[in-house]
């Protein structure tokens, strides 16, 4: 029996249909190779996601069996689309190889202390998959995601060069081809955090439906069920989602402690507009059960506790009652957040802050370190031509949400913010403030001869008899307030298994000034990241696990 198999010409596609075709002649079967090329390999220089269309790569496979040229088509599994070609079946799938996803990395970018991906801050990482930009996003925010198209050799050859610091590819694809990858960093990535596509890893063997011959050939050879029921309850996740290639959706799912495990990463704004990224993980019975109870759990678009800071019970100690910027972003690594509202503010009459910042022009700044200060400044006009500058990136939003746009945005602090500060000779800097706030900004900028003008629009007062939250593996202090706030707690029932941690300098002075222990792991290391970054660049630190690296 002769088997004419159709495949893409990349050197991972005929490393794939020379070893099914291998196989088929240890069987007993004649084959010749039908090479073709497909949508996808002729537009190798725009994102698949930017073009209109799908199945990208198996149509012109799939009219080559339809027309007889062809016995047998070889097609990594996630390539195919999710609804069957009429005529056309699956013939096999064989036994998965690793479906994990490796990151490759060059030597000068690479940082094994960075959180949850060994790469260098603000490091450009080359990735063609929506599904993988917005893992990227999330774990790393300060990446620089570039798409990156091109067959294997090729993007690993454009690293090498140095367009990009690192790339993220398939395990399966790299160890196929036995690629040399000796002079990079290579980190195989743990699918709970880096959650592979549907059927990453998975073969499928299809042939016609009437093709009774080569389908049951096949069969015999090939089909591994466990793997068809693992790829059939991914995929099935990616029909109900109505997803293609520009879907940023991952499953997968594994035998798992006699039953099966599913982990999912869904993007923002999937299922609805207005969801934040999540990860899910359940068990189940069977394959299938696992992937849609791990679906459900990330569809509702609420905390799941499952990311790669999963099992952290974390209460944030400040002003917010329920919600917080910082509290999604942990939220959405899988931390369980707790508000410890033990502040609140008070507005302090300024009859002259109109008059003030009339009284600015060009080139002078409204220095802005909190978004107590943004809702102050937000009754007021300020003159054409005065910048603003946030503290920090909740800072800006607040900016915005109020329909202003900050031109200075800072990382890490007041102290920071005033030495980032390009100002022009004789410039002034408003700083709208609370009462009693620290004079970091002012030391700074007195220093620089600049002078400032201080206005206070609103006061920190501690909530009597705040009630204390429930035990929690880290306390994050806030404010130096908060601080305050919280001191009868702290020293007439301390909690010894929580670590107490200050969110900022002057917050860690604080602490210390009431002799309460505490680490400050944001007045440390990359002075670029901003200060929540640095608190879960720490937190990382506290449940990390070695990578493996291949």
């Amino acid at each position: 029996m002769k088997v004419r198999i159709a495949t893409r010409g990349s050197d991972l596609a005929l490393w794939q249909a020379r070893h099914v075709a291998r196989r088929l002649e240890r069987a007993g079967a004649e084959t010749e190779l039908v090479v073709l090329k497909t949508r996808g390999d002729l537009i190798d220089s725009v994102a698949l996601q930017a073009i209109e269309g799908k199945a990208f790569f198996t149509t012109e496979i799939e009219a080559a069996l339809a027309d007889g040229r062809a016995d047998l088509a070889v097609h990594s599994h996630k390539d195919l689309p999710t609804e069957e070609t009429p005529g056309l079946t699956l013939a096999a799938i064989p036994e998965r190889a690793p479906n994990a996803e490796r990151l490759l990395v060059r030597r000068e970018a690479h940082d094994p202390e960075a959180a949850f991906l060994p790469v260098a801050h603000g490091a450009r990482v080359g990735t063609s998959s929506p599904r993988r930009a917005a893992q990227l996003g999330a774990l790393r925010p300060d990446l620089a995601i570039a798409d990156l198209r091109g067959n294997v050799p090729t993007r690993v050859n454009r690293l090498r060069e140095g367009r990009y610091d690192a790339i993220l590819l398939a395990a399966a694809g790299l160890d196929r081809l036995e690629l040399d990858t000796s002079d990079l960093v290579a980190v195989t990535l743990d699918r709970g955090r880096l959650v592979p596509a549907p059927a990453q890893g998975a073969l499928a063997l299809q042939a016609r439906a009437d093709d009774a011959a080569t389908l049951e050939l096949c069969r015999s050879v090939f089909h591994h069920e466990p793997t068809a029921r693992a790829v059939e309850a991914e995929r099935s996740l990616l029909a109900a989602a109505g997803g293609g290639c520009s879907l940023p959706l991952g499953v997968a799912v594994r035998a798992a402690d006699g039953g099966w495990r599913a982990d999912v990463f869904l993007g923002a704004d999937h299922p609805r507009p207005g969801c934040g990224p999540r990860w899910g993980a359940a068990t189940g019975a069977s394959p299938l059960a696992a992937a849609r109870t791990a679906y459900a759990t990330i569809e509702a678009d609420g905390p799941t506790g499952v990311g790669p800071l999963g099992g952290l019970h974390v209460a944030l100690c400040g002003s917010a009652g329920n919600r917080s910027a910082l509290g999604d972003r942990l939220a959405t690594l899988g931390v369980r957040v707790s508000y410890e509202r033990v502040i609140e503010f008070e507005d302090v009459p300024c009859p002259d802050l109109a008059e003030r910042l009339a009284a600015l022009t060009d080139g002078d700044v409204v220095a802005l370190t909190s978004r107590q200060a943004v809702r102050r400044l937000g009754e007021f006009s300020v003159p054409r031509g005065v910048r603003l500058a946030a503290v920090g990136p909740a800072t800006a939003a607040a900016l915005e949400r109020a329909g202003r746009v900050a031109d200075v945005v800072g990382t890490g602090g007041s102290r920071a913010l005033a030495a980032s500060l390009e100002l022009v000779p004789g410039a002034r800097v408003l700083y709208p403030c609370a009462e009693g706030a620290h004079d970091e900004l002012e030391g700074v900028l007195a220093a620089r001869n600049v002078r400032v003008d201080r206005a206070v629009l609103y006061r920190t007062v501690p909530i009597e008899d705040a009630p204390r939250g429930e035990a929690v593996d880290v306390r994050v202090f806030m404010s130096p307030t908060a601080v305050l706030a919280t001191l009868p707690w702290e020293r007439e029932e301390p909690d010894r298994r929580t670590l107490r941690v200050a969110l900022g300098r002057q917050t860690a002075d604080e602490l210390a000034r009431c002799d309460l222990a505490a680490v400050s792991p944001c007045v440390s290391g990359d002075p670029a990241l901003p200060l929540s970054e640095h608190l879960i660049h720490f937190l990382h630190r506290l449940t990390a696990v070695q990578e493996p690296v291949s």
